[in-house]
This record gives structure tokens, C-alpha cells and sequence, in this order.
């Protein structure tokens, strides 16, 4: 949060010189800030955004970018796919205990009908974040985009939309990781653990699983 706070109340981009490139702007911002709410509280002049000035509002209008870009938290993307197999377009993100911690899982669909479900792990090694991917799933038969996604966590279920259907999957197939121990631990399915028997759920208030 102090990234994206640090981009808003920083400079402002604008479009100069004969190919109007987006650059840093340099001359005066009027008052009020654009971005900053309206308020009479502790002297603010205006109560309502419909009472500023011409100059903020055209302001506002021709300056709507900021200049500073929001850097990722490791300083690179989560995940960067160059295969040109398919586009990524829509993410949910669920965040999850388990019992080696906290992840964020994250939900990506594709313009083909591929969702796939990845976390980050940190590396100590590299003092950098690493990616894996733990499933692709073909959730559509003909491939086409999916436009919408919802997760429900209380469900532990994802929500898929195209524009001719509604799928509705699991968030964790942990059979499909075999049936030894070792297979199941490196799988690194946050979802997941060995209870003794199986690969099953991992429930973190309860003792259903161990790692």
C-alpha cells in the first residue's frame, strides 16, 4: 500500500513534444489536488467535488495518469508466461492457511478456456519470489475467453464464466497428487496434506492433516 500511496501522491504524467509520449509534468498542480477529497473539515474550502474550480477539473481531464509506475512488493511479476499458447485475462485470488503458512492462490483464466492455479514461494537462495504452477485445467471443451471469475471461500469453490456458459470447480483435486507421502508434500498444494492415509484436504484448526 505505501507504493500505490507514494505513486498518488507523487508527480502527474502528460503527453508533450510531436509524438505526445506520456513524460513527467513539471509545472503547478492546482488546488485542490486532484485525487484528494472533498472536505470542509480542518479549513477545506470545497464540500462537494461539483464546487471545484475550472482549472482543477480541466486539470483532472487532461492529467489523468500519475507518473510513477506501482512497483510488484519483489520487485518483478508473479508470473510471466512467454509461451504465446494464450493471453492471460481475468485472476481471483484466494488466500489460504496452511500448515507451513499463509499463501495467496491465485486463479488466472485465459482467453482459450485454461484456467491455471498458481503460488509464490519464496526462495532463500535467490532472496526472490518463484512461481509454480500447480494446476492447468481445461474448463471449457470449445476454447473460448473466459470473462468473468469468482471465488468462494467459504465453499472452496471457483466460479467460471464464458459467454455461453458457468463452470464450477473444486479449489483443490488432492488425489490427483498420487498416494504416497512424498508425492503429496512436493506437490505444494496449499490446499493439500498427507493425513496419514491419503493426500486429502488440509484443515488448518483442525488435526485432519499433517505435513
Amino acid at each position: 500500500m505505501s507504493s500505490i500511496r507514494a505513486a498518488f501522491n507523487g508527480p502527474y504524467a502528460h503527453k508533450e513534444g510531436p509524438e505526445y509520449h506520456w513524460s513527467l509534468y513539471e509545472g503547478k498542480v492546482p488546488y485542490p489536488r486532484p485525487g484528494s477529497c472533498a472536505s470542509k473539515v480542518n479549513g477545506g474550502r470545497y464540500g462537494t467535488t461539483k464546487d471545484y474550480p475550472d482549472d482543477a477539473i480541466r486539470f483532472v481531464r487532461s492529467h489523468p495518469l500519475m507518473y510513477q509506475p506501482i512497483k510488484p512488493a519483489h520487485k518483478k511479476p508473479i508470473l510471466v508466461k512467454t509461451d504465446g499458447k494464450y493471453n492471460l485475462k481475468q485472476i481471483a485470488v484466494d488466500r489460504v492457511e496452511a500448515e507451513d503458512g499463509q499463501y495467496d492462490v491465485l486463479f488466472i483464466g485465459t482467453d482459450n478456456g485454461i484456467v491455471l492455479k498458481v503460488i509464490t514461494i519464496y526462495n532463500q537462495e535467490t532472496e526472490s519470489m518463484e512461481e509454480v504452477i500447480l494446476e492447468e485445467l481445461q474448463i471449457f471443451k470449445d476454447p473460448v475467453p473466459i470473462i468473468s471469475m469468482e471465488i468462494s471461500s467459504k465453499r472452496q469453490q471457483l466460479y467460471i464464466g464464458s459467454t455461453s456458459a458457468v463452470a464450477q470447480v473444486r479449489f483443490h483435486q488432492c488425489d490427483m497428487y498420487g498416494s504416497a507421502c512424498a508425492d503429496c508434500c512436493l506437490a505444494r498444494d496449499p490446499y493439500c496434506a498427507w493425513d496419514g492415509i491419503s493426500c486429502s484436504r488440509y484443515y488448518p484448526t483442525g488435526t485432519h492433516a499433517k505435513r
